[in-house]
């Protein structure tokens, strides 16, 4: 998919904002997003994703990246995630992503795999982009060492079902899914590719079925319902960042 500036502007309107939320002072200094696409893509990067939550012209939005430059990682390609707000709500950052191709997974790198770049809104240049694009070919080596490891490590059944267990403390509000959910459909695959017994598989499963929900069962009184999708994209990050965590937990 091409991201034209048009279709930017109809997911996620507040990329393009000239100005900061009326709400602010006049100590907060404006960081315009559009301005830091711009100078990715004089560097090679193009925008694989955009998102926003909150509607407006000042709400929470993020921009996913990618260089042809960069070597994949396992199964994934590395993206560069951008994530800006213009009402207070969140600064600038900058971090490291994955995205799985044989299920499309998103996957957000945490900082103690990879340490992300924060700045409290002030001006943003473009030797700075160069320099940040130069800084994630250096952590490479250190995001494939956590997926190699992810990939060796074999899980049995019993420790398939702990993880389950310990990510749900981060999925849902209670701190344990519901009762009346089998956790075996959590595990069952979607596809060949996820059938292998790895840590790497058993965490993106986990993932896809936690973040894209679907997986139905009945609740105590004999409703049926399923696992809801997360859209907003601080929950998305809570939860992908936390599950990465689990799984190094185990390793």
């Amino acid at each position: 998919m091409i991201y034209t500036p048009e279709l930017i502007k109809s997911i996620a309107p507040s990329v393009f904002a000239t100005e900061p939320a009326s709400k602010m002072t006049n100590k907060y200094s404006f960081v315009p997003t559009d301005q830091v696409i711009g100078f990715f893509e004089q560097e090679g990067w193009n925008i694989s994703s955009v998102s926003q939550s909150g509607r407006g012209q000042h709400a929470l939005h993020e921009i996913k990246f990618r260089n042809s430059q960069l070597p994949a990682v396992g199964d994934t390609l590395v993206e560069a995630v951008i994530r800006n707000s213009h009402n207070g709500t969140s600064g600038f950052s900058l971090g490291a992503g994955l995205y799985r191709l044989v299920c499309s997974n998103g996957l957000i790198v945490p900082t103690s795999v990879s340490e992300r770049f924060n700045i409290r809104h002030k001006s943003f240049t473009l030797d700075e982009v160069k320099e940040l694009t130069e800084n994630f070919s250096k952590k490479l080596p250190k995001i494939e060492e956590s997926v190699s490891k992810m990939m060796r490590r074999i899980l049995s059944t019993d420790e398939k079902i702990d993880f389950v267990k310990k990510a749900s403390k981060f999925r849902w509000a209670t701190g344990s899914m519901p009762t009346t959910m089998n956790i075996e459909d959590i595990l069952t695959p979607l596809r060949k590719e996820d059938s292998e017994d790895n840590l790497w598989t058993t965490f993106n499963l986990v993932q896809e079925k936690f973040v894209r929900g679907g997986v139905e069962y009945k609740t105590k009184t004999g409703r049926n319902s399923s696992i809801r999708s997360l859209k907003n994209i601080v929950s998305v990050n809570y939860v992908n960042t936390k599950l990465w965590e689990t799984a190094e937990s185990m390793l």
